[in-house]
């Protein structure tokens, strides 16, 4: 970790310098100038680490990261990347309030446990946000954040077009296009009150708050 807790590739992206010491406590900037992101299993062990340079992003696959919780906790961010969950909190940083404010970034392959025993430790009044991407699997993810907090158990494949979802408790199936595909269509098939909050970027054709601010960097060139 740098002293200050700020890193040059941050900066040079127009982060904050207090965004970007929020975000240091599990971060380091290695030799060639890339900060790498620590991900941890249940016991606390290091099991994968987000790779962040000034052109690419390599996201972690095992492990969750986590910072910023306490009693005070009223709002949860959850994302699948760093670099995403950077991006947002310095777009919407106006927004938000960092001292009530808890983030959690999940490795790709989206480990339902640590992310269940970590919901389950926040107050129950703190409400839940997901910073995943636009794409498809982005949307899946919304809503399997969904589940953890109704304690459903749902499954998701993807077929000819469509998300063929079916609860594994009841039985109950449904079927919607992945184009219109979203939280809110799932809650409606479901029948169940949406009670996570969804952020995704308004530009079109771009599918991360990385890529947004990679957009907004290139073209100030």
């Amino acid at each position: 970790m740098t002293r200050n807790g700020t890193f040059d590739i941050l900066t040079y992206r127009g982060v904050e310098k207090e965004i970007q010491r929020l975000f240091s406590k599990h971060a380091v900037q290695d030799e060639n100038g890339q900060i790498l992101f620590d991900f941890f299993d249940q016991n606390g062990a290091l099991v994968d680490q987000e790779v962040l340079s000034l052109y690419h992003n390599k996201r972690a696959s095992y492990g969750i990261s986590s910072l910023n919780f306490s009693e005070t906790t009223r709002s949860v961010f959850v994302s699948d990347s760093y670099a995403s969950m950077i991006f947002f909190a310095n777009q919407f940083r106006a927004r938000i309030s960092f001292d009530e404010a808890g983030f959690v970034v999940v490795g790709a392959m989206f480990d339902e446990c640590l992310l269940k025993n970590l919901l389950e430790e926040i107050p129950k009044n703190a409400k839940v946000n997901t910073i995943f991407s636009s794409s498809i699997l982005g949307r899946v993810m919304d809503c399997r954040v969904q589940d953890l907090i109704h304690g459903r158990n749902c499954s998701y494949r993807l077929s000819n077009g469509s998300v063929h979802l079916k609860n594994l408790r009841t039985g109950k199936t449904s079927m919607e296009p992945i184009a219109t595909f979203s939280l809110r269509t799932f809650c409606i098939s479901q029948g169940i009150l949406q009670k996570v909050r969804t952020f995704k970027p308004r530009q079109k054709g771009l599918e991360s708050f990385y890529q947004v601010n990679k957009q907004a960097c290139d073209g100030s060139k």
